[in-house]
Order: structure tokens, then C-alpha cells, then sequence
């Protein structure tokens, strides 16, 4: 009797185990954080605009407060978006905040979105 009931325990050990790691999102929240005339000091009035961009930061928390990742970051968000259209700066600039909750754990998620400009030589 005492074999099946380790047996047992690893059953459902691994049942629970299983059943973390295929779970969906448990609950999705996304809010606005905020909107800016532009993401980064202006250096120049001189500009031009090269198009739409969206840069994003996340974090990754197991257990829901054990930061597995490196936290979110509003420079990094706009870099990214700045960087894939070799821009200087993101003008009218709209954020918001993404949270899911996961049974393992939680992930957050900055979306930074704006115009891409390039700064004119003088």
C-alpha cells in the first residue's frame, strides 16, 4: 500500500505541475498611463516626421512577487520605439499598461506609441 500512495502523490504532483504550465491568462487588465507632446527633451524645432512607432517594456514576476525580470522601463520602451525607424525622438507620445495574470505568475507590460521624428541638420 505504501507504493501507491507515493505513486499517487507524484500523480498529482505532476497533474498540478502540468496544469501551471498550460493554463491561459487567468485576468487581463490594460489602463492608460498618460500622453506627452513628445518622449525626450527637443534638441531642435527642425524635424522630420519618418512615421508611426511601438516600443514596449515588460517584466516577468513568479509567484507574483519574484521578479524573474528586469522591471519595466519607460526609457527602454521608447528607445525601442525610437530605434526601429533610426529616429531621435517620439513626438506625441501615448502610453499605457498592460497586466496579466498568470497561475504561475504575473507579467507587466508598457506600450509606448507615438511619432517617430529626425532631427534636421542646422
Amino acid at each position: 500500500m505504501h507504493v501507491y500512495k507515493k505513486h499517487g502523490i507524484i500523480i498529482i504532483a505532476a497533474c498540478i505541475i502540468f496544469s501551471m504550465f498550460v493554463s491561459g491568462c487567468l485576468h487581463q487588465r490594460v489602463r492608460s498611463t498618460g500622453m506627452a507632446p513628445q518622449a525626450k527633451v527637443m534638441e531642435n524645432k527642425k524635424y522630420r516626421l519618418l512615421g508611426e512607432s511601438e516600443g514596449q517594456s515588460s517584466s516577468f514576476n513568479l509567484l507574483w512577487f519574484i521578479p524573474v525580470t528586469l522591471r519595466i522601463d519607460y526609457d527602454r520602451a521608447v528607445n525601442e520605439a525610437i530605434n526601429r525607424m533610426n529616429g531621435d525622438n517620439l513626438i506625441e507620445v501615448r502610453t499605457w499598461k498592460e497586466v496579466q495574470i498568470w497561475i504561475v505568475g504575473m507579467v507587466e507590460i508598457l506600450h509606448v506609441k507615438g511619432k517617430v521624428i529626425k532631427y534636421e541638420s542646422k
